[in-house]
């Protein structure tokens, strides 16, 4: 029997500004949780440090800060509120 897989979902291999915004605003809007953006920026930090992702070029250190921030978002002693959330959101936009 002949098995076809599918291939793995490809990610973008490169971090961008607008991609942090989007997940940032999905977790105001209440799309995600704070468990769901912690991990995700967990991934996407981590990527980068391992070579597999890059950040935006030009916006590296700002990228690197938030996500550091954000993936801690879901301790409850790192926890931001909406305003702290949307301070990083202006922290991406003024580079």
């Amino acid at each position: 029997m002949v098995s076809l897989s599918r291939p793995a979902p490809t990610r973008d291999p490169i971090t961008v500004r607008a991609t942090i915004v989007a997940r940032i605003e999905a977790r105001l809007s209440g799309q995600l949780t704070d468990t769901e953006l912690a991990a995700w920026a967990f991934d996407r930090f981590y990527a980068e440090e391992l070579g597999s992702e890059a950040y935006e070029a030009g916006a590296e250190a700002a990228i690197a800060d938030v996500l550091d921030a954000l993936m801690f978002v879901d301790d409850p002693g790192f926890g931001l509120d909406e305003e702290e959330l949307r301070a990083l959101i202006a922290q991406l936009g003024t580079l």
